[in-house]
């Protein structure tokens, strides 16, 4: 029997921040029944060497036109790139890339692909989203905010699959290693808390650092890639106004975020709804589950899918200072709750949220749309 044969695609593995995850499912389809290819736009990056690597077979083909493109010129393009894939036979175009271009899914459907893209935002009121949708075989959301808010009431219910993201739990699992918290001079016996995310105004850690200066004896690292140099500024500034700079750590990309887990008290994910952003699936949460450290995060989609408030985490209003504050005091006097809340957060993961139930979520997706 013919194996089904799945492209992955994202415009590059350089920059893309969906690369990994698309990875994680791409190479652990099942071998016997599917067979996945990466596309992408532009060579490059350690993701696309670790791809040539694995010797994972790769398409380097432009596949989307320009955003800002006329319909007509986006339509040329697209009738024309589709004749590069074409010979190719993809039975299944997986899009991975977030934006709402739909020229990609033109591309798709004239090579003779089944298209399915990812809804990994919630970005919704450009026209285009709908166009995108209409063009897709199936869609992907991320969370049942999505799922009743963009879909339900267009009548999308058939085409459209929830499939929440999943953690790979041989990576990230509970464990002790206070390795990263004496590396940055924290006292053992210190509540720390971590947040891990892009520097953005959009993930709030400013009223994280508010929040944790209230509290004594907190101490804070807050990790991830600098997205906003402005912002990340003002965040600096903040710190040194409230004369914190010995409790809190603004460190950049880290490579061994289940270690920073594991040395952490408490995971903190305080996402605004800053121009409308909210969660998709947020990965960091996620990790942290799997590595058994008590989340708070703010109430927005796809953080309340994963913590519910006193069952498998705590959940605060988004920029509510004090109500942040709150939450680490009752950590603080109530020792042994978070960790009931951590050992039941484990087991929603375990449950519900790992790789291996993703993939065979997409996998099952992929043989119905081709009717095997």
């Amino acid at each position: 029997m013919r194996k089904i044969k799945v492209l992955f695609a994202l415009p590059n593995l350089v920059t893309a921040g969906s690369g990994r995850e698309m990875l994680q499912i791409a190479e652990r389809l099942d071998k016997n029944m599917f067979e996945a290819w990466i596309g992408v736009q532009q060579a490059g990056g350690e993701l696309f060497d670790e791809v040539i690597a694995k010797r994972m077979p790769v398409v380097v083909q432009p596949f989307m036109a320009d955003e800002q493109a006329g319909l007509a010129q986006k339509l040329m393009k697209a009738r024309a790139y589709s004749r590069d894939f074409k010979p190719l036979k993809f039975d299944i175009w997986q899009s991975f890339n977030w934006s709402s271009e739909f020229s990609e899914a033109l591309v798709a459907r004239w090579s003779g692909a089944k298209y399915v893209y990812v809804k990994k935002n919630m970005n919704w009121g450009r026209k285009a989203w709908k166009t995108k949708t209409m063009l897709s075989s199936a869609v992907i959301a991320r969370n049942t905010t999505m799922l009743e808010t963009f879909f339900a009431p267009k009548g999308y219910k058939r085409k459209v699959h929830l499939v929440p993201g999943g953690v790979d739990t041989d990576k990230f699992r509970p464990g002790y290693d206070m390795s990263a918290r004496q590396a940055l001079g924290i006292p053992d016996r210190a509540l720390l808390v971590c947040c891990i995310a892009h520097i953005v105004r959009s993930k709030d850690q400013a009223t994280l650092i508010k929040a944790m200066a209230k509290v004594e004896q907190v101490y804070l690292i807050i990790t991830g890639a600098v997205r906003d140099k402005e912002y990340k500024a003002e965040l600096d500034t903040l710190v040194r106004k409230l004369n914190i700079q010995d409790r809190v750590k603004i460190l950049g990309h880290s490579g061994n975020v289940n270690g920073l887990l594991n040395c952490s008290n408490v995971f903190v994910l305080p996402t605004s709804t800053h121009m409308g952003h909210e969660e998709g699936c947020p990965v960091s949460v996620l990790e942290a589950m799997a590595a058994g450290t008590p989340c708070i995060v703010s109430d927005v989609a796809g953080n309340r899918d994963l913590v519910q408030h006193g069952k498998t985490g705590l959940v605060f209003k988004p920029e509510k200072v004090d109500a942040l504050a709150d939450c680490l005091r009752e950590f603080i006097s109530k020792p042994s709750y978070p960790k009931e809340l951590a050992e039941r957060a484990l087991d929603k993961v375990y449950g519900e949220y790992t790789i291996q139930k993703e993939v065979q979520k997409f996998e099952a997706l992929y043989s119905k749309l081709v009717k095997r």
